[in-house]
């Protein structure tokens, strides 16, 4: 990848970040949203709607580490 220029570092940053908190936050209501529609359409009791959140959570959770780890990698390399 080619080098950033300095003057627009701080939007590519910015850019990066509103990129990892859309990613995150759209997995999250996804995840809610998919719950719901399950709920309401009476193929899942609230037992397995609780298994299926405790199942994405930790991969949100990784993703936002991930996330968070990219961007440093990024900052370390400009």
């Amino acid at each position: 990848m080619s080098e950033i220029p300095a003057e627009f570092a701080g939007f590519v940053k910015a850019k990066q970040q509103q990129l990892a908190t859309n990613v995150l936050s759209s997995a999250a209501a996804g995840v809610v949203l998919a719950n719901v529609a399950a709920l309401f359409a009476g193929d899942a009791s609230l037992a397995v709607l609780g298994e299926t959140v405790q199942a994405a959570v930790p991969l949100i959770a990784i993703t936002a580490i991930a996330s968070v780890g990219a961007g440093a990698v990024g900052a370390v390399r400009q």
